[in-house]
């Protein structure tokens, strides 16, 4: 498995990936649900989640494993004057000390090894999405086989989370919230 590299750190905010996977349709699932206290974007890169999980949710914890990819968030958010977003630099879970409202992976599971344990550990909060590569040849986005399978990803959250909803919003990724009620 291999970690996005932060030098292409621009593409994550590109005008291509605005196409590919708008941001629209996540706004709108992220406003439906009640509880905005605490959001966690898991593998955060340098924000393209971040910035609008900021505007819906009273806090949110960035974590992101590679420093560079972090300070790239950080000063982005200082650009756009976000102040509500704390920067974690971790590849690994963290035990918050207070109920978290969602927990987002968006394009970093199939960047982790572990992904299974790290679907388990996100039961710490109420929701969580899980937004991937589906696992179809494109020019573009990570190898094939290093992508996790549709159909695996849902029996997976079918097995830890009692609700589970799939929402068809991009060609190119699945897009799952689930939830522990």
């Amino acid at each position: 498995m291999h970690r996005f590299e932060a030098e292409k750190a621009e593409e994550l905010i590109s005008e291509k990936r605005k196409r590919i996977q708008p941001i629209e349709p996540f706004e709108e699932v992220i406003g439906s649900i009640e509880d905005k206290n605490t959001a966690v974007d898991f593998g955060a890169g340098i924000g393209y989640f971040t910035v609008p999980l900021s505007k819906h949710f009273k806090r949110v914890f960035a974590i992101e494993a590679q420093e560079e990819m972090a300070e790239k968030l950080r000063k982005r958010l200082k650009t756009l004057g976000v102040e509500n977003v704390g920067i974690i630099i971790s590849d690994k879970p963290i035990d918050f000390d207070f109920e978290v409202s969602l927990i987002l992976f968006a394009n970093v599971l199939h960047e982790v090894e572990n992904w299974r344990e790290l679907l388990e550990w996100s039961r710490i909060a109420k929701h969580v999405i899980v937004i991937d590569w589906k696992k179809v040849r494109t020019d573009f986005g990570p190898p094939l086989e290093e992508r996790i399978g549709e159909e695996e990803m849902k029996r997976v959250l079918n097995e830890i989370f009692k609700n589970v909803k799939k929402f068809d919003f991009y060609k190119y990724h699945y897009f799952f919230l689930c939830s522990k009620e």
